[in-house]
């Protein structure tokens, strides 16, 4: 035993709190971080075994991996002095383990005072098997649950204990018991088998048949000594939610045998449950302890599923006399059918025992976030997402593009810390993880919707163009890299497998937009064809076969919605078609549904449906709502550019001599169009099918250089800036690239390019001297042949942004290389030649002044920031200093902002909407406007 004032490392014993077949627990103050933890002292026939230890440590780095809640959570190992051993181990370190410290008293503390009333009851059973289920996603089973190892704090928080230690702590480590109640070593066991340890058979020690757990909530397969999974763990819920509210066990014995014997052979008494227990928890009960595991529910997901409703609302009472009806009654029935058949039987049993309830009408809410809470419409992907069950809306928001998790009966959205740069998040079926593209790191992540470190998935090439988390733990997922149309991963990461590939002879540009059917079974999808939004098609493929149909032409990013319907958008509206899920079979005309939604580039539209049948949607419409052009002073005074009609402007340039704007607009077409400051005109400069974007002018004015998907993947093409001439392919790379920068002199071109093995880097492309020479009239320039990019600053960071300086010499850029983006300057062309790193507190989206002396960036605040420059005799930089803040368009990656030749002049982007903040509308009961809009088929 340790005595107070005992040290393990940090740690600082304070009293022992409890002992059992686990080992001794202890309070104990953590001394670097000041807080109070559990320390529980490992028995020493695990410290005395090298190898048993080892695996122990290989499990409890399993076990620490669980983040939820309801979980208490471990922090670590620690070994402690040496201690004295049986005669054949010696000597051998103590160790322990620490835990997270948790007040209040146990369930079984609670039920000793009586059973729990329905209404606290259920609460606590929701929290125990939230718990359950996030640990069995992790592979993790708990095969002790009972309710000493749960325990519920004065706030009502749960929080369960011992997660997975039986496993971890193997047969031998736990207390040898047989069926006599006696240890093997003689010791007589404690009356309180809900207090009792672990069990193994002292007849099979060499692993086969081994029983772990506690005698009274042991599945019979338990009991037995054979192989378990998490349909024990199952029971064992079903055990502790009867004793929550009858107060007594399901299965009572004076001794072991008669528990053990009891659970094998006898049936629960039912007749115990309060009157006031719905069907549907009496039902759920029934399946949850079904003595043949094939027969139970198969696993805490099915179990919420059989609940559902029960844990929010007290069901309406059902009286004793109900529970003992003849056996043609409709609960004898629906019991029958859960003993006979598998549990989704049991499943589809109370849903159709359900009392009908009154027709629910439709309700409509406008989510208003704070000005930090505001979703953040990044241009191309969806932003927003409702989970299956439609109780969370998971958005992205602000300028670094942040997790938010909004619970609908909740205020306030919550964001997820630490995790920015998120675009297109979707969720894990059971709700539980966001997966999300990281749009500043090339690839797709997940993180407990409770929050923590993300985990990585794989990495992507090209931009994220959507997600959807399968039943089969698989993610089906799309970029816009056209060579690859869908892909699959696991959602436990991996190397992704390519399941679709345009079909580019019949016109098929891009796979887009997938959305995993019910069932796993198939996947819809968009076809983007020729380029324009107008000819997107909804299709879907079947998985078993790898075959994929088209089922809507004129229409994109679909999602179903139970029993049988289709949802997608169109130009700004949503339209919705009858479906049969099994044929793959549109099975009506398509209605119009919703009016002004906001629909972005390549088709995808800002709205999400739970498979229930709620909506949430952002208003707008097609171009994802509009921006206008606006001067900005140093000292923040705005100068809107009135006559620019308000549109979806993105990445705006001012040309060299100061005259005009190259912007790509991403409404109809995505195309460049060229502002003319002087005569106040927008004229449209390119107007072939596919993307245009991201513009750099040459050093003479005349020409621009931008990227377009319209020969597949995004490469380099240039044309004259007054509409004469053709268009003239720069580059054929098959990884996707952007232009950021030319040189003074019109020789390099920097480029940003998207790479698998090494993530964003910046390249350069070599022009022809005299093809950019100022002077050169476009009709007479000579075309370039397309040639290769090649590395500039290339490393295992993403590097973005590369702005050269005014005099050719410096290249300024954006890197991640601190684990925050950072703006570093390096000598040009020679690179290598050591660099400097400029911002202090994060920083994007560099561009130098005019005259070489000043470079400016959007910091971690997102406030326009500025550095004075000395090149002269050596490079220095000066102290970052705020320019003037506001709440205007940064976009996802490229530098949305200029600035004027005499810097004294910023030209941003900023939303035309009044608040700046693009409003979302959630519709409750959604489902029942859509039966009426979508009569069912006769």
């Amino acid at each position: 035993m340790l005595t107070a004032g005992t040290r393990l490392g940090p740690y600082e014993i304070v009293a022992q709190i409890g002992e059992g077949g686990m080992g001794q627990v202890y309070r104990a103050t953590d001394t670097k971080l000041k807080r109070q933890v559990a320390i529980k002292i490992l028995p020493p026939s695990l410290a005395e075994d090298a190898d048993r230890l080892a695996r122990f440590q290989r499990e409890a780095e399993l076990l620490a991996s669980l983040n939820h809640p309801n979980i208490a959570a471990i922090y670590g190992l620690e070994e402690g002095p040496a201690v004295e051993g049986p005669a054949e181990a010696g000597r051998h370190r103590m160790q322990a383990l620490v835990m997270e410290l948790v007040e209040g008293d146990d369930l079984s503390q609670r039920i000793a005072r009586g059973a729990i009333p329905l209404d606290e009851a259920l609460p606590i059973a929701k929290q125990i098997a939230d718990a359950l289920e996030a640990a069995h996603e992790r592979g993790i089973i708990h095969r002790d649950l009972k309710p000493a190892n749960i325990k519920v704090r004065a706030d009502g928080m749960v929080k369960v204990l011992d997660f997975g230690l039986a496993k971890a702590m193997g047969p031998a480590e736990a207390g040898h018991y047989g069926s006599t109640g006696e240890d093997v070593r003689g010791v007589r066991l404690q009356p309180d088998l809900t207090r009792s340890p672990t069990l193994t058979t002292p007849a099979m020690m060499t692993g086969v048949g081994m029983i772990l757990g506690t005698a009274a909530y042991m599945a019979p397969e338990q009991a037995k000594g054979r192989t378990v999974d998490r349909r024990a763990d199952v029971w064992a819920f079903g055990a502790v939610l009867y004793e929550m509210l009858s107060g007594h066990r399901v299965f009572a014995g004076e001794d072991i045998s008669d528990t053990l014997a009891n659970v094998l052979k006898t049936e629960p008494d039912w007749s115990r449950l309060p009157a006031g227990v719905s069907p549907r928890v009496r039902l759920a009960l029934r399946s949850c302890l079904q003595k043949d595991p094939k027969q139970r529910l198969g696993d805490m997901q099915s179990v919420r599923l059989a609940l559902e409703g029960a844990f929010e609302t007290a069901a309406p009472q059902m009286t004793a006399s109900a529970t003992t009806a003849a056996p043609h009654g409709r609960l004898a029935w629906a019991s029958v059918t859960l003993l006979a058949g598998a549990a989704v039987a049991g499943i589809v049993t109370w849903v159709l025992m359900r009392p009908s309830p009154a027709k629910l009408q439709p309700v409509r809410f406008a989510l208003v976030p704070t000005a930090a809470q505001a979703l953040a419409v990044s241009g191309f992907d969806r932003d927003l997402v409702l989970s299956a069950d439609g109780t969370r809306l998971v958005y992205v928001a602000g300028n670094d593009a942040q997790v938010m998790v909004r619970a609908i009966d909740q205020l306030d959205a919550v964001p997820l810390r630490g995790i920015s740069g998120v675009r297109h998040p979707f969720l894990s079926p059971d709700g539980r993880w966001v997966g999300f593209f990281s749009g500043t790191d090339g690839e797709i992540r997940k993180v407990s919707i409770a929050g923590g470190p993300p985990l990585t998935l794989c990495p992507i090439v090209g931009a994220p163009r959507g997600a959807s988390w399968g039943p089969d733990d698989t993610i089906v997922f799309a970029t816009n890299d056209p060579s690859t149309g869908l892909l699959r991963v696991a959602a436990a990461g991996g190397e992704p497998k390519v399941l679709t590939t345009p079909d580019t002879a019949h016109g098929e540009v891009d796979h887009l937009f997938p959305s995993v059917l019910p069932g796993g079974r198939a996947v819809l999808f968009t076809i983007t064809a020729s380029g324009a939004i107008e000819t997107a098609q909804v299709a879907v493929l079947d998985l078993t076969t790898g075959k994929y149909k088209t089922l809507i032409h004129g229409g994109s990013q679909a999602e179903y919605v139970d029993p049988g319907y289709l949802v997608y958008g169109v130009a700004g509206t949503l339209r919705a078609v009858r479906f049969d899920p099994v044929k793959l079979d549109v099975l009506s005309d398509p209605v119009p549904v919703v009016e002004q939604v906001t629909t972005l580039g390549d088709g995808a539209a800002e709205f999400s449906v739970s498979r229930q049948g709620a909506l949430v949607y952002v208003q707008g419409g097609a171009g994802g709502g509009t921006r206008s052009l606006v001067w900005v002073t140093r000292q923040g005074h705005e100068d809107p550019i009135a006559a620019a009609p308000p549109r979806v402007y993105t990445y705006p340039r001012l040309s060299p001599d100061g005259t005009r704007v190259a912007v790509d607009i991403r409404d109809q077409q995505n195309d460049i169009w060229i502002w003319d400051l002087a005569r106040q005109t927008l004229t449209r400069l390119t107007d072939a099918p596919g993307t245009d974007q991201y513009v750099v002018w040459t050093p003479d004015s005349r020409r621009v250089i931008f990227s377009s998907n319209r020969a597949g993947v995004f490469n380099l093409f240039w044309q004259a800036a007054n509409n004469t001439g053709t268009v003239e392919r720069l580059t054929t790379s098959p990884n996707g690239q952007a232009p950021i920068s030319i040189s003074p002199d019109g020789t390099r071109l920097i480029v940003r390019e998207t790479v698998l093995k090494t993530g964003v880097d910046l390249r350069v492309l070599r022009l022809d001297a005299s093809a950019t020479a100022p002077g050169a009239g476009a009709s007479t320039t000579p075309a370039i042949p397309p040639r290769q990019t090649e590395p500039l600053v290339q490393t295992t960071f993403n590097e973005d942004n590369g702005e050269i300086s005014p005099d050719g010499h410096w290249l300024a850029y954006q890197s991640n290389e601190s684990g925050q983006f950072q703006i570093s300057v390096r000598p040009f062309p020679n690179v290598d030649a050591g660099h400097w790193t400029i911002s202090t507190s994060g920083g994007t989206r560099p561009l130098w002044a005019r005259s070489g002396k000043e470079l400016f960036y959007v910091d971690g605040t997102n406030a326009m920031t500025s550095v004075p420059i000395q090149t002269a005799p050596t490079f220095s930089a000066g102290t970052p200093t705020k320019v003037f803040e506001g709440r205007y368009y940064y976009g996802a990656a490229g530098r949305t902002y200029d600035v004027s030749p005499d810097g004294q002049r910023f030209l941003m982007i900023k939303a035309t909407t009044n608040d700046q903040a693009p409003s979302m509308v959630l519709v409750l009961n959604w489902l029942e406007e859509l039966k009426a809009r979508l009569p069912a088929l006769k």
